[in-house]
């Protein structure tokens, strides 16, 4: 019988649905997040214990509290002072972020990021070339010019492109949107971090920038989300070179 209150007839085994990708803890956690987002389990609501849980999904307690304890990293659960686990009372929005806890990059997945990336970055610019200002679209050209000249300053850069992204989601003012790009950003910033001392990547992302501030500038939506769209697929290309570079080197676990 259900517990009111309770959520126990909500789960399934783990391993009815394997992803190799993944670790268990990774596949628990994924799973108690989409019962959070669908409503099957609700805010508030207090979840099975640590032993029953593991008995529901098929996997080992100890696989059960790391995958809680990313979720209550996310913000998704909280554990009260008794040891008691509950469902958070949060908004949709905080949930999204940072997916980098549940989803790591590696070179299995890589492809999957980029193509999420090409599809929202492409719709962000999109919306952001029907709602941005021309002060926003100043500033970006401010940044493009500044970002010429840090070729050999890939940190600088780094910082650079992260405000060049961020102003365009803010022109979108959309708290969904922000949360998910934001996550797709940071989920692959430690191979970005070597793509950028390659030669040759800052002065194509500096150019891909600049048709996307073009296409912005135009007010054009079709172009700006072609720009954006190469763009990411010029990441893409970086960032898998950049994960070979580490695989060669030992420094990437395969």
């Amino acid at each position: 019988m259900r517990h009111p209150g309770r959520a126990a007839d909500a789960f399934t085994s783990v391993e009815q649905e394997p992803d190799e990708r993944l670790s268990v803890a990774e596949q628990v956690a994924r799973r108690l997040l989409e019962l959070i987002q669908s409503g099957n389990l609700r805010p508030g609501e207090q979840l099975p214990s640590e032993r029953e849980l593991a008995a529901m999904l098929a996997v080992s307690q100890p696989t059960v509290r790391e995958a809680l304890r990313g979720l209550q990293i996310l913000g998704a659960i909280r554990w009260t002072r008794s040891g008691t686990c509950y469902v958070s009372s949060l908004e949709l929005s905080g949930m999204l972020a940072p997916l980098q806890f549940l989803v790591p990059l590696n070179e299995n997945n890589v492809e999957t990021l980029y193509q999420a990336r090409v599809l929202i970055d492409g719709g962000i610019g999109r919306m952001a070339a029907r709602l941005i200002s021309d002060g926003a679209i100043k500033r970006l050209r401010e940044l493009v010019t500044i970002q010429e000249g840090l070729a050999n300053n890939p940190a600088g850069f780094r910082v650079s492109d992260l405000e060049f992204h961020q102003i365009i989601l803010d022109a979108c003012g959309n708290p969904f949107l922000d949360r998910i790009a934001n996550s797709l950003y940071t989920l692959g910033m430690e191979y970005r971090r070597v793509a950028s001392e390659t030669p040759g990547v800052i002065a194509q992302s500096v150019r891909d920038h600049a048709a996307i501030v073009d296409g912005l500038s135009a007010r054009d939506p079709d172009m700006t989300g072609a720009a954006m769209e190469e763009h990411m697929r010029n990441v893409d290309r970086t960032t898998r070179a950049a994960m070979m570079q580490l695989a060669s080197s030992g420094k990437l676990d395969g």
